[in-house]
């Protein structure tokens, strides 16, 4: 019989035990998923705000790999066709460095997009340069805007219609 009477009491505190044991796990588990919650509620104001810029930066990219634009903002009359050529070329590559870290708040498509064009200005300009670089430096330009609105009216068209569209999913 003391067995008997030893195990109920045994019992009698392990019981109660486990049941407040339970209970305390789950407020806590329910606790913690609140806190998560709002941790996620007032970040999203904050990640909209990023993703927004993110979005305006990639567009103004852009316009900055546009070669038609390189050619406005880099082109000096001292330059000639090869300096010319150096300077896109390095503009639009430090362009797309200084705007990498975009990528974590747009999708990998729309980056994939951005790559692309980036790679497709390098390979315009770089071709055209092979192609006539050594023409007069009006028939170099002539031909860099020419390839830059074939570029721009084609790829750099869709990456901001890729944009457009990618915030008008997100923000619905």
């Amino acid at each position: 019989m003391e067995i008997v009477q030893s195990i109920l009491q045994t019992l009698g505190y392990i019981v109660p035990a486990l049941v407040v044991y339970y209970l305390m796990r789950q407020f806590l588990n329910g606790h913690m998923a609140t806190e998560q919650m709002k941790i996620r509620m007032s970040q999203s104001g904050e990640d909209k705000a990023l993703r927004i810029q993110a979005y305006e930066r990639l567009t103004l990219l852009c316009e900055r790999m546009n070669i038609m634009s390189l050619i406005m903002r880099l082109n000096t009359s001292e330059m000639d066709n090869n300096h010319l050529k150096n300077a896109m070329l390095i503009s639009i590559q430090k362009e797309y460095e200084h705007n990498l870290t975009q990528q974590i708040y747009v999708s990998g498509q729309l980056w994939e997009m951005i790559g692309l064009l980036k790679d497709n200005a390098i390979a315009g300009v770089t071709q055209t340069y092979e192609e006539h670089g050594s023409s007069d430096k009006a028939a170099f330009e002539n031909q860099l805007m020419q390839i830059g609105a074939s570029i721009n009216n084609s790829i750099a068209a869709k990456v901001k219609e890729a944009i457009r569209k990618e915030v008008e999913l997100y923000f619905r």
